[in-house]
């Protein structure tokens, strides 16, 4: 966790902030390739034989290749991956859910390109067949799985309703994923399709093990987030206009959240580089970074911490100078 915070702080201005968009953009393209010309699918699956010939671009394009058929099924499930997948970037944040996702594909290609010359070596038809399987098992349906357990985990009570018309809880839907996995795992007749499931859920482990002092977020907690930004944006301009406080407004104004408005904090200001006026502790972005961002001080914190709506909610409050520490 200590480690992620770091990072964040270093690289989280970098983070790609419509990634579920681009997760399903990416879908789309490769249902549309599979439908209006299914032969340029062989040109980007994922080949080990010709990744090690140079055709490096396949470590990353195998994320366009359709995990099924395409059907109004498929239709329904992208709206739902959409849903679940936006709601866990709001809730941890853009860099985080970046962190799980890229690495969730890093860590398929990392364990099939090590498989490769281990089946390779052993030059029995079994081991080429598992090789071949690779083009049709490495997609992102294990990716998407992963998410749906992500979610699970975040949000145990929160209840959908499958395929629009079943209500169930998140909590038994991601049990009964994890006990198809486990069934799959133990069905299935090679290495290879093995090996993807091992591989997502080796990714799902690593990252909650290495975040697991990041609380879960409840769906008030997450209700209360819509109104914080909600209510940043409506008072933007009626509380502020070029940085003066205009008449009758009050210093220190408390929001749905407990945390003080974002440009009072006891009239605490301070300039950034670059004539910035609001930094998050945790990230590291400012509102040059991107316009749209809102800042809030936690009361939580000693001393004026300021915290964007990423990290709000999820940030260890700062006792004696230190996140988490005793006051």
């Amino acid at each position: 966790m200590k480690l992620l915070s770091k990072l964040e702080r270093r690289f989280g201005r970098y983070a790609i902030r419509e990634l579920p968009v681009l997760m399903i953009a990416f879908q789309v393209v490769g249902y549309t390739l599979s439908v209006l010309s299914p032969n340029a699918l062989t040109w980007i699956c994922f080949d080990p034989v010709l990744i090690c010939r140079g055709q490096i671009w396949r470590l990353l394009t195998w994320v366009l290749m359709p995990p099924s058929e395409l059907s109004i099924f498929t239709v329904i499930m992208l709206f739902f991956y959409y849903w679940i997948a936006r709601t866990l970037a709001n809730t941890w944040g853009d860099f985080y859910f970046n962190i799980y996702i890229l690495g969730g594909i890093l860590i398929t290609d990392i364990g099939m390109m090590i498989a490769y010359p281990i089946l390779l070596s052993m030059d029995t038809p079994s081991a080429l067949i598992n090789i071949q399987l690779m083009q049709m098992f490495v997609n992102t349906y294990y990716i998407q799985t992963s998410i749906l357990l992500a979610f699970a985990f975040t949000y145990p009570n929160a209840q959908v309703l499958l395929y629009f018309v079943i209500p169930i809880k998140m909590s038994w839907l991601g049990i009964f994923e994890a006990i198809m996995l486990v069934y799959e795992f133990y069905n299935a007749a090679m290495v290879t399709p093995r090996l993807v499931i091992a591989l997502s859920v080796v990714n799902f482990v690593i990252y909650f093990l290495s975040t697991q002092n990041l609380r879960r977020i409840s769906l008030k907690d997450a209700a209360r987030r819509a109104g914080f930004g909600r209510a940043g944006q409506q008072g933007r301009t009626a509380l502020y206009s070029g940085g003066q406080k205009q008449p009758g407004s009050q210093s220190g104004s408390q929001t749905p959240s407990g945390s003080t408005s974002r440009r009072s904090a006891a009239g605490y200001t301070k300039i950034y580089p670059n004539g910035a006026r609001h930094k998050c502790t945790i990230c590291g972005r400012t509102e040059l970074d991107d316009e749209k961002l809102e800042f809030r001080y936690c009361t939580k914190c000693e001393g004026n911490h300021e915290y964007c709506q990423d990290h709000l909610f999820t940030h260890q409050h700062i006792r004696n100078g230190v996140p988490g520490g005793q006051s």
